[in-house]
């Protein structure tokens, strides 16, 4: 006989459940939603309206921010992210606030959160991937496809697989309309 829900589907629902203080069945249908509104968002034309459907998610968006195309918020956890004004989310950008071992490491590597913080007038490159506990400050560009796993200081250029400042950015900040 097969489930319809796989032993590390009924793990994995159980501890995040537990985690929001819900049961398995609310917490379900929260996921379902947020999990539409993602799709919804990643195909959308309209830049302004996929900010708003990943707002509607839980993502903390600042003002006239841009999300790309295909962009990745945590599926689980999207209230850890915050965004300031004015930043720049490229294409196909994965931003996870945690990470886990399987059911067979959970002992050795158990779940983890931690927010996200990407500052004011920030430029993720399409690409990258920012993972948890990771602050990048205001006006700093990110290089395509880099990982960011360390804090990136403000009005820098970070490139690469661990993202490194190579560049600190002058004259940067001022709004230009």
């Amino acid at each position: 006989m097969t489930t319809v829900v796989s032993k590390r589907d009924q793990v994995t629902f159980g501890e995040i459940a537990d985690h929001y203080h819900s049961n398995k069945l609310l917490f379900g249908m929260k996921y379902f939603k947020n999990w539409i509104l993602e799709q919804l968002a990643s195909s959308i034309p309209v830049p302004s309206w996929r900010a708003k459907l990943h707002r509607m998610r839980g993502v903390n968006l600042g003002e006239n921010v841009y999300v790309g195309y295909n962009v990745l918020f945590d599926r689980i956890h999207p209230e850890l992210i915050t965004v300031g004004d004015y930043a720049e989310i490229g294409d196909r950008c994965i931003l996870s606030a945690h990470s886990r071992g399987s059911l067979t490491t959970r002992q050795a590597y158990p779940r983890t959160m931690a927010p996200i913080n990407i500052g004011r007038g920030v430029c993720l490159n399409p690409g990258c991937i920012i993972t948890q506990g990771v602050e990048i400050g205001e006006n700093s560009i990110i290089g395509i496809g880099s990982v960011v796993n360390r804090d990136i200081s403000p009005n820098s250029l970070a490139l690469g697989y661990p993202a490194r400042v190579v560049k600190k950015l002058e004259g940067v900040g001022e709004l230009k309309t």
